[in-house]
C-alpha cells in the first residue's frame, strides 16, 4: 500500500485526469457554457459510435433522440444543478435510438460563474431489456394470480361465485349501500323437484339444468348485482340499491324465464324446470345480512309449501302458505 505522500504525488500527476477518463466505463462528455461539446471520451465513442472529431464543438443535443429528452436534462440542471440516472432516449451515429442513463452536473468556477456541463452517459439498453422482461414476467404472474383467484372463487359447474365468495362480495357491497343510505336486496332461488330430474334423466342432465338456470340469472342481473351458487340446486342473488318491490320483480323475471326455458335432451326431447324464490331486503325486512338471508330462506320454503314455482316476499304470504 503506498504511503500517504506517495498517494498525494500520484494525485498530482498531470496525466491523472486522462487516466481516470480512460478507466471510466461510462461515456464522459463536457460542454462549454453554450453546451457545445469540448470533451468526448473513448467510452463515449464506443457508446455513440462517433469519433471525437465528429462531435467536437457540436451541440450536446445532437446526441439525444428527441429535443424533449435533451431539454429535460438542461431543465433539471438549471433547477437542481445535478441530474442522477435520468433515463432518456439517446441516438447513435447510425441514427438508431437507445436507452441511456444520464448523470450530469453544472460546472462553475470558484466565483460561481457557469462554465458548462459535465455528463456521464451509460448505455441502458441491456438493463432496460432486463427491466422490461421482469415487468412482462410480473404482468404475466399478476395475470395468472388473478386468474387463479378468479377460478378459486367460482363454482366449477355453473361458473358463478361459490357461496363464500358471494358472501364476501355481498358484505363489501352492503357496506357501500349503508354508507349511501341505499337498500340491499336478497333473493334465494331453489330449483323445484330437482331430485326427480336427476332420478329421471341422470345427473349429467341435472347439471345442464343448473347451468341453464345460471345463464338465466346472469342475463337478468345488472353490473353491480352479485350472484352465486348457494349450495346444491340453490342460488343466491344480492341486489345493491334495490328496494323490496324491485327485488321481487327481479325474482319474478327469473322465475318466468326459467319456466319458459327448455333444456334439450337428445335430438328431439326437451325438459323444463321451475324455481321457487324467497325475497328480503335491508333495512325494510332485516338489519343484517345473515338476518336477511334467513328471512329469504324462510320465504323460499314458504314458496315451496305454497305449491312451488312462485316468489314470496312477505311474512303474510309466509303465514298464509303455512296454514
Amino acid at each position: 500500500m503506498p504511503r500517504q505522500t506517495d498517494f498525494v504525488s500520484f494525485l498530482s500527476e498531470p496525466d491523472l485526469l486522462q487516466r481516470m477518463l480512460v478507466a471510466c466505463p461510462d461515456g464522459v462528455i463536457a460542454t462549454d457554457k453554450d453546451h457545445r461539446i469540448i470533451l468526448f471520451t473513448g467510452a463515449s465513442e464506443a457508446i455513440f459510435g462517433f469519433s471525437p472529431v465528429e462531435v467536437m464543438h457540436h451541440d450536446l443535443g445532437t446526441l439525444f433522440a428527441s429535443a424533449q429528452g435533451y431539454e429535460l436534462v438542461v431543465e433539471r440542471l438549471h433547477n437542481e444543478s445535478t441530474v442522477a440516472n435520468l433515463q432518456v432516449q439517446a441516438v447513435r451515429k447510425d441514427a438508431s435510438p437507445f436507452a441511456a442513463a444520464v448523470s450530469a452536473a453544472a460546472m462553475t468556477d470558484r466565483y460561481g460563474e457557469y462554465l458548462g456541463i459535465i455528463a456521464y452517459i451509460r448505455d441502458y439498453t441491456a438493463v432496460q431489456g432486463i427491466e422490461d422482461a421482469l415487468r412482462d414476467n410480473n404482468a404475466e404472474l399478476n395475470r395468472l394470480v388473478s386468474e387463479l383467484d378468479h377460478v378459486a372463487k367460482q363454482d366449477h359447474l355453473t361458473g358463478m361465485l361459490h357461496r363464500g365468495s358471494a358472501m364476501e362480495a355481498a358484505k363489501e357491497a352492503l357496506i357501500a349501500c349503508a354508507l349511501g343510505g341505499q337498500s340491499f336486496g336478497v333473493v334465494l332461488f331453489d330449483l323445484d323437484l330437482f331430485k326427480s330430474i336427476n332420478d329421471s334423466y341422470g345427473h349429467l342432465m341435472g347439471d345442464e339444468v343448473l347451468r341453464d338456470l345460471s345463464g338465466v340469472l346472469r342475463q337478468a342481473t345488472r353490473g353491480a348485482d352479485i350472484i352465486g351458487r348457494f349450495g346444491g340446486e340453490e342460488f343466491i342473488a344480492f341486489l345493491p340499491g334495490a328496494e323490496l318491490p324491485a327485488v321481487k320483480a327481479f325474482a319474478e323475471r327469473v322465475r318466468v324465464a326459467i319456466e319458459k326455458s327448455l333444456v334439450r335432451i337428445g335430438d328431439d326431447a326437451t325438459i323444463s324446470a321451475t324455481i321457487s324464490a324467497g325475497v328480503a331486503a335491508i333495512p325494510s325486512c332485516a338489519a343484517t345480512l345473515p338476518e336477511a338471508i334467513s328471512i329469504a330462506d324462510n320465504r323460499l320454503y314458504a314458496a315451496k309449501r305454497a305449491g312451488r314455482n312462485c316468489v314470496i316476499d312477505s311474512d303474510t304470504e309466509f303465514a298464509r302458505s303455512a296454514a
